[in-house]
């Protein structure tokens, strides 16, 4: 009898609490991101038709000089079972095209006016199932006329040379990315920069896409992963954790690592940075064990101690962000692919999000309803979800954000704001994909087939209604992570 009224003050205060927490007005949030919808002109005199297209946006403007773009699926696989994709006539995997960026501060832009800048640039289709769509994203890299990397500051995001150019078409509310890229960004410190813009590819508009940083080092707002002092260059590194289909796309060397030799999931952790001209065999050696070393701690009987534990290794505070974000999302690619975990000089590891296309219920292989956890079992989480420690840190944090950056106000202000700003380009680019859009549900996209949306207005509906269902979800469960953490389930890994 004292067990179950135990039990049901526990399970009143937790309801209580959740109805308090969903209560909450959001506290003011102060920015520290550039958020392109909230500090860019919005389009006052454009209007949605004319006889040159107009628009508020960076327009994007691409000559392949009558190449193909290399890097499309050809529907067969190589030995290895990998599949093989489309190269360019000299067997490279991507073709060299001009490109010239159209940003004007406070006009409208167009295709016939001076471009802020034009530089050569490789590009190639990127992607895995994205690659099957008929809008395609791109991976750019900006060359000088000697061919090495030739970095330029893109639409206020700081210079460098290799972008992304994402388009979405599977997630037709367009904004995924976009949203928790910036969400991210303000909740973790890093995270991609990104920018609405629209493309002409060889004199044919393309739609809306999203000009992306990738992950990599550089200057202003990116990753610190080099530092050279008195001549001598100290380095730190990028892994990523993706399917094995990077070997066709020259990466500098796959690692072998305690996740992969306990995953049932077929991945392949790679170096990505440092890149081919500055990855020796040696360098490449000690990254490989310093890794490991961090993965020996956590997977250990010492993972929650002090003197050998996991916390002498990571950023907590990074680790816990990285989970609430995906698992608030329900990214459910990430812990198994699109994962990156870096090591910045003289640091800690930290993660970084990346690639929300299937999130909130966008997975195209099976429905994700907003109930449920999903990121306690991958990769290092199986772990850190036994240190109590752990869980109570997150579950603090989650009641922080529930009262700004992921409030339900916020979200749907920032859904609403987001859209507002793109205006006339959302029905650009849907009378440009109308035909491909409608044969989407014709595909097999989004399983089973009646989840697939017909139009704009229906997935930005079904993005708000999930999100919202996902956080009432959380609140009145979240609590409930401490379970993983309990003595009587981890007698084996608690002292």
């Amino acid at each position: 009898m004292k067990h179950k009224l135990l039990g049901l003050l526990s399970a009143a205060i937790m309801i209580l609490a959740a109805a308090l927490l969903s209560s909450v007005e959001p506290v003011s949030v102060k920015s520290t991101r550039i958020h392109q919808h909230l500090s860019s002109r919005q389009d006052t005199d454009c209007g949605c038709q004319g006889a040159e297209l107009c628009t508020h946006l960076p327009l994007v403007v691409i000559d392949t000089m009558g190449q193909a773009i290399p890097g499309a699926p050809t529907l067969e696989k190589d030995l290895f079972g990998q599949e093989l994709y489309t190269a360019a006539a000299d067997g490279e995997t991507t073709i060299l095209s001009n490109l010239s960026v159209i940003d004007h501060e406070s006009a409208n832009n167009h295709p016939s006016d001076q471009p802020d800048f034009t530089t050569s640039c490789e590009i190639r289709i990127r992607g895995k199932s994205s690659r099957q769509f008929p809008k395609r994203s791109y991976a750019l890299k900006f060359v000088d006329s000697c061919g090495e990397a030739n970095n330029l500051s893109v639409m206020g995001m700081g210079a460098h040379h290799d972008w992304v150019l994402h388009g979405p078409i599977l997630d037709k509310s367009l904004i995924r990315n976009y949203l928790w890229y910036n969400i991210g960004g303000e909740i973790m410190g890093y995270a991609p920069n990104v920018r609405f813009c629209e493309v002409i590819l060889n004199g044919e508009y393309q739609g809306l896409y999203l000009m992306t940083e990738s992950i990599t080092d550089g200057k202003d707002c990116r990753l610190n992963l080099s530092l050279t002092v008195k001549n001598a260059e100290s380095t730190g590194y990028l892994l990523r954790i993706d399917r094995p289909t990077e070997q066709d796309l020259g990466t500098p060397r796959d690692i072998y690592t305690y996740n992969e030799r306990m995953s049932n999931v077929d991945f392949d952790v790679s170096i990505r940075y440092p890149g081919t001209a500055g990855l020796t065999p040696e360098l490449a050696k000690d990254i490989e064990l310093d890794y490991s070393a961090f993965e020996k701690a956590l997977f250990s009987f010492d993972y929650d101690t002090e003197d050998y534990g996991y916390r002498n290794y990571i950023d907590v505070e990074n680790f816990i962000d990285y989970f609430i974000i995906n698992e608030f999302s329900k990214n459910y690619d990430a812990g198994n692919f699109s994962t990156y975990i870096y090591k910045e000089v003289g640091e800690k590891f930290k993660l970084c999000i990346w690639d929300f296309n299937n999130s909130c219920d966008n997975y195209s292989e099976q429905a994700f309803d907003a109930s449920g956890f999903f990121l306690v079992r991958r990769d290092w989480y199986f772990m850190l979800f036994r240190d109590e420690a752990f869980v109570e840190q997150l579950l603090r944090r989650y009641e922080q954000l529930r009262q700004t950056y992921l409030s339900q106000e916020y979200l749907m202000s920032y859904i609403d704001d987001t859209l507002a700003y793109l205006g006339c380009a959302v029905d650009r680019n849907n009378q440009r994909w109308a035909d491909e859009i409608a044969g989407l549900v014709e595909w097999e996209d989004l399983m089973p087939k009646e989840r697939n949306l017909h139009s704009h207005q229906e997935a930005v509906v079904q993005l708000k209604n999930w999100i919202c269902a996902r956080g009432a979800w959380l609140d009145s469960n979240i609590q409930s992570l401490r379970q993983y953490a309990h003595p009587s389930r981890n007698n084996a890994y608690n002292h």
